[in-house]
């Protein structure tokens, strides 16, 4: 609650945080192949991964009762940017730019102009290679939470300096997205350990630091910050063991009511601590002067303790009326193995 109520730098995740998290395909752009082949060899490829954007493809070919009936006889995720796998003989690449350059594939100027234009429309664009050819490529989007730009304004409003959000998505859609909630700065294209790196240099600036996520891609930077913030619904249970705090209904409001409750949880230990300490050095000065006694110091001293505990318990209300999304993860203790 201490390190919450110093917060002043939240720093979000985008897929699964700031939006639904359930992404849909908006377009498929193929060259030279069928439209519904294309998605068959791609989802087929994609049938036994987890990533949500690789559900996504999965799930269009069922939602057209395309037939899904080959697994990957080779499969290799690379993290951050896609798969690559071999489908009987084919050599199946799926992902971003970056993935196609480490596999050596050209990405014509025609098929850059279309995926360029998608992006800068809000998308992700997924790009499909068979056989060191790009045949197409899959735009998928998901939708901002209706209530995330007002979350964003709230924590302002309790005197948040930045918000920050860091994503594995391309720039286009990164920005429009920051655009739309009104984040002070975003950074795309960023693997699970260059948001670690860029917590951690928050921090060596002097900030406090709030990371928001929901994947396990996530965790790692929820560890690292000054207070972790992890969904509820959608988040993964590695997020979830790894954060301080959990958002049981995954509503994005109840991050500044907790920041809200934190620093009404601080303020109210200083005041009992204040009045407490105070109560003792008045008895003491009564004392020694003759003018406090056992009965009288006692019921003083007692008055005072019921005082700080009526204070302490104007929390409940504030908790009922405007913190009733929010569970605070009790302290753990974890022992390492020596194995």
């Amino acid at each position: 609650m201490e390190n919450l109520a110093k917060v002043d730098v939240v720093v979000f995740d985008k897929t699964g945080t700031l939006t639904e998290g359930k992404p849909s395909i908006t377009n498929i752009q193929t060259y030279g192949i069928e439209e519904n082949t294309l998605l068959k060899i791609a989802a087929e490829a994609e049938i036994i991964s987890e990533h949500h954007l690789g559900r996504t493809i999965v799930q269009e070919a069922k939602i057209r009762h395309i037939p899904l009936e080959k697994e990957p006889s080779h499969f290799n995720i690379v993290k951050g940017h896609g798969l690559h796998a071999t489908l009987d003989d084919q050599h199946v690449v799926i992902g971003n730019r970056q993935l196609l350059r480490e596999q050596q594939i050209n990405i014509h100027n025609q098929i850059e102009n279309d995926a360029t234009q998608l992006e800068m429309a809000g998308n992700t664009v997924i790009f499909v290679a068979i056989d060191q050819t790009v045949k197409g490529i899959i735009s998928i989007k998901d939708k901002v939470k209706l209530e995330a730009k007002t979350a964003i304004e709230r924590l302002k409003h309790y005197g948040i300096k930045q918000t920050i959000m860091l994503t594995g998505d391309n720039q286009h859609t990164a920005e429009q997205v920051a655009t739309q909630l009104h984040i002070d700065t975003v950074h795309a294209e960023m693997l699970p350990e260059d948001k670690v790196l860029f917590v951690k240099q928050l921090k060596e600036k002097g900030y406090h630091v709030a990371m928001v996520g929901d994947g396990i891609n996530d965790a790692p930077a929820l560890a690292l910050a000054d207070v972790g913030l992890a969904m509820g619904i959608a988040g993964t249970d590695v997020a979830m063991e790894t954060a301080d705090v959990v958002l049981m209904n995954d509503q994005l409001q109840a991050i500044p009511s907790a920041i809200s409750l934190a620093k009404a949880t601080v303020k109210n230990m200083q005041q009992n601590m204040f009045f407490a300490v105070g109560t003792v050095i008045l008895l003491l000065i009564g004392v020694l002067l003759g003018k406090v006694f056992l009965a009288s110091g006692m019921l003083i001293h007692e008055l005072s303790v019921l005082a700080v505990v009526l204070n302490a318990l104007r929390l409940i209300r504030f908790n009922d009326k405007r913190n009733k999304h929010i569970h605070t993860a009790p302290p753990t203790i974890e022992v390492q193995s020596n194995q």
